[in-house]
């Protein structure tokens, strides 16, 4: 199949992910079911006609608008349908269609959803987090019984590690997602209760904890963690440019964002740049004579 034609392919199907994540973004954080009442206006409850649910294009046939009562649409809704196609797509052009892509795919839409419900409402509903777990681990299964090995061209990884017990000869099968959700998990609860011995005060909400859990279930431990750290970095140039403006401008303003959007574009810096990043580094490490 064409290069092109896959590429639409995996646009149109992003688009129609997006406009589902969407019913996702709105509902969640009101504790409303994603799946029934079908589509409607917030502000009229008037369902939803079939071509009003086009992605993209019906959101600007109606000039960002209800049909019926008028009442404006949010951009979001066009943003996250072309933010999703254009993941979708990119995603193809970085694996082709393999169990990677299609992994990456699920998992890269619920953090999408996380990204913004976060943003807006400062929560992480568990179901995001759980449904992502779900896929690491379903990813693994499949793995092993297609005994495929592989994650990109980063990193070569084996759905199942064999870890040693202690004072024995003995070992255990782990699945790497398991490992990988218990390891993540624990570097940031570790990281929570420091920080809130340090600050007497709450410093990571349980959804962070819950979605790093998430994202070593979906990658080995060392992208994980590159990711986490790409995280931090951003959370730090965001918030000190964020703080001096609002101080700039005399707003009010809170003191700190949430994290887990940090997390969200970490783990997307990884999955396209993360061999980019490691090779630099290792570039580094032996300019200086430490490889």
């Amino acid at each position: 199949m064409p290069f092109a034609l896959s590429a639409a392919i995996a646009f149109i199907y992003g688009t129609v992910v997006g406009s589902f994540l969407n019913v996702c973004i709105w509902r969640m954080p009101r504790d409303e079911s994603i799946i029934s009442p079908p589509s409607h206006c917030p502000s009229c409850d008037k369902k939803l006609a079939v071509w009003e649910l086009i992605p993209l294009l019906s959101f600007l046939l109606q000039r960002c608008k209800c049909r019926t009562c008028g009442a404006p649409i949010t951009w979001r809704y066009f943003g996250v349908e072309l933010l999703t196609g254009v993941f979708f797509v990119a995603l193809f052009a970085r694996f082709g269609w393999n169990l990677e892509f299609f992994t990456l795919a699920l998992f890269g839409s619920s953090l999408i959803a996380a990204f913004f419900i976060d943003v807006e409402h400062w929560i992480i509903p568990d179901q995001l987090n759980i449904f992502g777990i779900a896929i690491g681990i379903g990813h693994d299964l499949v793995a092993l019984a297609l005994g495929r090995m592989g994650f990109g061209d980063l990193v070569a990884i084996r759905p199942v590690i064999w870890i040693p017990i202690p004072f024995t000869h003995t070992s255990v099968p782990m699945l790497q997602s398991i490992i990988g959700l218990l390891a993540c998990g624990a570097v940031f609860y570790l990281i929570a209760v420091l920080g809130e011995l340090a600050f007497k005060k709450e410093a990571m909400g349980g959804g962070d904890i819950k979605l790093a859990a998430a994202i070593g279930a979906n990658m080995p431990i060392a992208l994980a963690l590159l990711s986490f750290f790409v995280a931090v970095a951003l959370g730090s140039l965001i918030g000190i440019t964020w703080i001096l403006v609002m101080r700039l401008t005399r707003k009010e303003y809170k003191s700190y964002v949430p994290f887990g959007p940090m997390m969200v574009a970490g783990v997307g810096v990884v999955i396209f740049f993360g061999s980019q990043l490691v090779d630099a580094y290792l570039r580094y490490l032996q300019g200086y004579g430490l490889r």
